[in-house]
């Protein structure tokens, strides 16, 4: 079976997933209440051991009915540091001797080539949107917890561990910042819309000082309704528009009057012999 260089590999399934990535997924996997999970533990405290190895997780199994296991797990998330880590075989052994599993989890299925993994490790490989189990970890013969191995443990434990006062302060903060982010926005918007009216309201103001400079008039509360009748007037036509009205009116007078007359002459009393 020919082998994909790293390069094809990519372009077929994806750039590799970073370490950060991958330990989220793994967070997702491996999680409450059915799983303690760990992040970079320690094979012990100080400097006890000889050799100091950290795996890059661990995740205890915390249900009975599926069983108690501890799993130890390694990422890697390129070949070359997988390769590094196949080449030396004994460094995970200081911590996966106290595991009942121990998972290879790769950012990338390419990293570990058919054979390369070791038979008594499992392999996890990223999917769509969760990793996907390719190789399922055996049961192992771990060894008892020493006193070193559950003080690291317990370590990391406590790390993660908040109090809850500290939690119940770090709460009060966040509302307290989360109310001045609120406050300062609210504030912002007013001022912006303050501004916007200050400046409308200015430009009204000298639109008015042009009109009453150029009218000689000053407007007030009591004579605007005037004015406003008198600018009306003008708009109309001013005198000009009355009197055209005005010989309108006298046109249809005449008409009116001539249409009498003729009407009169029609009913003269000599011309049908009515009179007395």
């Amino acid at each position: 079976m020919p082998v994909l260089t790293e390069k094809k590999s990519r372009l077929k399934l994806g750039e590799p997933l970073t370490e950060a990535q991958v330990m989220a997924l793994l967070r997702d996997r491996f999680a409450a209440p059915e799983y303690a999970f760990l992040p970079h533990v320690r094979n012990g405290t100080g400097y006890v051991r000889r050799t100091t190895r950290t795996a890059d997780a661990l995740a205890m199994s915390l249900w009975p009915s599926r069983g108690l296991e501890l799993h130890g797990i390694e990422i890697k998330s390129d070949r070359k540091d997988w390769l590094s880590e196949k080449a030396d075989p004994e460094k995970a052994e200081e911590i996966a001797r106290f595991c009942d599993r121990w998972w290879l989890v790769v950012g990338h299925e390419d990293i570990v080539q058919p054979g390369e993994l070791p038979p008594t490790w499992g392999l996890l490989v990223p999917g769509k949107k969760k990793l996907v189990m390719k190789v399922e970890a055996p049961k192992l013969e771990a060894k008892p917890l020493d006193r070193v191995q559950l003080a690291a443990i317990l370590r990391k434990a406590s790390e993660a561990i908040v109090p809850k006062v500290n939690l119940t302060e770090e709460m009060e903060l966040r509302v307290r910042q989360a109310e001045e982010s609120v406050e300062a926005e609210i504030a912002d918007r007013v001022n912006g819309a303050t501004r916007i009216l200050e400046h409308e309201l200015a430009r009204e103001r000298q639109i008015i000082e042009t009109f009453e400079k150029a009218a000689g008039v000053a407007l007030s509360r009591w004579e605007a309704g005037n004015i406003g009748a008198a600018v009306r007037f003008v708009l109309a036509g001013g005198m000009k528009g009355v009197r055209g009205e005005m010989e309108g009116w006298r046109g249809r007078a005449h008409e009116i009057a001539k249409t009498l007359d003729e009407q009169l002459a029609d009913v003269d009393p000599l011309k049908t012999g009515t009179e007395g």
